[in-house]
């Protein structure tokens, strides 16, 4: 997979009909000159999973190593930042996304901001129905139910140059199981927790979804992996 990687922070989307509403009555504030004079596009991230080794952890059914069943992610913002001084950033509301659901989560957003250089995702716990921010269900090689939890917050920033915005372009943010889960004891060790917030970083990464599919294809290009908190 040829890729050309920068280096960022971290983040996620979501479809909010009373945004269009916003910008109509807000033009400068998302980014128009004036009310009659915007022109939309849809800016959409998809969130996903994927094992990049399954032998250490893998989607589904264990391959030598932990057998992935379930990945959640709560989130209490997601923000894009304008490449324009002045211009507000776009935020979506608190969700929780389900990583292994298929089709994955995509949220879409019309707005009539062309450049985006920046993508944070704030994680926070959700306290019903998770109570946790993060959570992994798996199987151990053994057969061995596991269950992984967190309540980290924590903020997940991808930010790029204004030569290398992202506007139009589908985007990709898959969390790898393979590099996150790596390591890991069996869940009631308390290491294990501390091991799953410290790895959530470096399991990161956004993608520009070149055929627009919702899946990771080797022609997908890398275009942030998180930056340090």
């Amino acid at each position: 997979m040829s890729q050309a990687i920068l280096r960022p922070m971290q983040l996620s989307i979501f479809a909010v009909s009373r945004l269009a509403v916003a910008c109509a009555s807000l033009a400068v504030a998302c980014g128009g000159p004036e009310v009659g004079e915007i022109t939309g596009q849809e800016v959409t991230l998809t969130l996903s999973a994927v094992a990049s080794a399954p032998e250490v952890a893998a989607l589904g059914e264990p391959d030598g190593g932990l057998g992935v069943s379930r990945v959640v992610v709560a989130t209490s913002a997601v923000r894009f930042r304008a490449c324009t001084e002045g211009v507000e950033d776009l935020e979506l509301d608190p969700r929780v996304y389900e990583l292994t659901r298929q089709p994955p989560p995509s949220e879409g957003i019309t707005t009539a901001v062309s450049d985006f250089c920046g993508l944070r995702v704030e994680i926070s716990p959700w306290e019903d129905p998770l109570n946790s921010s993060l959570l992994v269900s798996a199987t151990d090689a053994e057969g061995e139910p596991q269950e992984f939890l967190s309540q980290l917050s924590t903020s997940l920033a991808f930010e790029t140059e204004a030569d290398h915005a992202f506007g139009a372009d589908p985007l990709l943010l898959t969390f790898d199981v393979s590099v996150w889960l790596a390591g890991l004891p069996a869940a009631d060790d308390e290491s294990s927790t501390e091991l799953l917030e410290a790895q959530l970083r470096d399991a990161a990464t956004l993608y520009v979804d070149v055929n627009g599919n919702g899946a990771l294809d080797d022609d997908d290009r890398a275009l942030l992996s998180p930056s340090p908190p």
